[in-house]
């Protein structure tokens, strides 16, 4: 990917590498069903989830990790409480 020399700051980490944020989503099977590309390389991933979740598909959830909060189109763990038991 070629960032023009006007963007370089968007896309710049805090390493300072040139980056850019891909989200894409699989089935089980390890197929892409929905790719979105193109965010800054400073982006967090929240932000870069909850453009994807307006954009379309409403009334579908995403499965996400502790990281995220229950809301509209998120579907995080509960906290404390333990899902891969022995």
């Amino acid at each position: 990917m070629n960032v023009s020399v006007v963007d370089r700051a968007r896309y710049r980490t805090r390493k300072g590498q040139i980056a850019t944020n891909v989200l894409g989503v699989c089935t089980s099977y390890m197929q892409f069903i929905y790719v979105l590309p193109g965010w800054e390389g400073s982006s967090q991933d929240t932000a870069i989830l909850r453009d994807a979740i307006s954009r379309r598909n409403k009334g579908y959830y995403y499965l996400c990790d502790a990281g995220y909060t229950n809301g509209e189109g998120f579907l995080a763990p509960y906290r404390r409480q333990r899902y891969h038991l022995n």
